[in-house]
């Protein structure tokens, strides 16, 4: 029997394979709810909705001010614009992390704050996952992030990053995958001491 070219799998079935390729490769297991959400933010992006949408004027708000914003809504509010900052930082930082190279708002940037977005949430109850979801998401952000730069990379929507450049990326977010990738390449990434920084 002949076996096509084309694949029939829903984007579900394809990033939650991606994923699954993705977090044994970096050797990272979550719960099956935490991993249910993190595919269903991939495959959201191939409809457009890969994340909720903003109000008119303030599609291009600064996290920080989006967090402050957030913290002085009523509890729905409060929680609709947590998971807004959450998965924007996720996503931002993860499947587009070469788009943050150079910027003033950096991956470790968007990694702080969409942590602290995810962990705020997972205090409130009103959410359908449940806090221990979000409170997963927030204490290992890094590590999700990591996995959805793999799976961009693997999506071949991501151009090859220079060594240079993922040094770099360690150097800022200290990527557990981005060390693995160098140490592939025979390179020990090591912090620069303080009297390096200041040449």
């Amino acid at each position: 029997m002949a076996v096509g070219l084309v694949r029939e799998e829903t984007p579900v079935e394809y990033f939650r394979e991606q994923l699954g390729r993705a977090m044994e490769h970096q050797r990272v297991s979550t719960s099956a709810f935490t991993e249910f959400y993190l595919v269903n933010l991939l495959s959201a992006a191939v409809n457009g909705d890969a994340l909720p949408r903003t109000e008119p004027g303030f599609d291009e708000m600064p996290l920080a001010m989006l967090y402050v914003r957030a913290m002085e809504a009523a509890r729905f509010e409060r929680s609709r614009l947590l998971r807004l900052l959450g998965d924007s930082a996720l996503f931002v930082s993860g499947f587009f992390a070469e788009s943050l190279d150079g910027k003033l708002a950096d991956a470790a940037y968007y990694r702080t704050l969409g942590g602290r977005a995810y962990a705020r949430l997972s205090c409130d109850e009103v959410l359908p996952f449940g806090p221990n979801v979000f409170g997963e998401l927030g204490e290992r952000f890094g590590e999700f992030a990591d996995l959805f730069t793999e799976v961009s990379e693997a999506t071949r929507l991501s151009r090859p990053v220079s060594l240079v450049k993922l040094y770099e990326r360690w150097i800022v977010t200290r990527s557990r995958r981005a060390a693995l990738l160098l140490v592939e390449q025979g390179i020990n990434p090591t912090a620069p001491t303080v009297a390096e920084r200041q040449c």
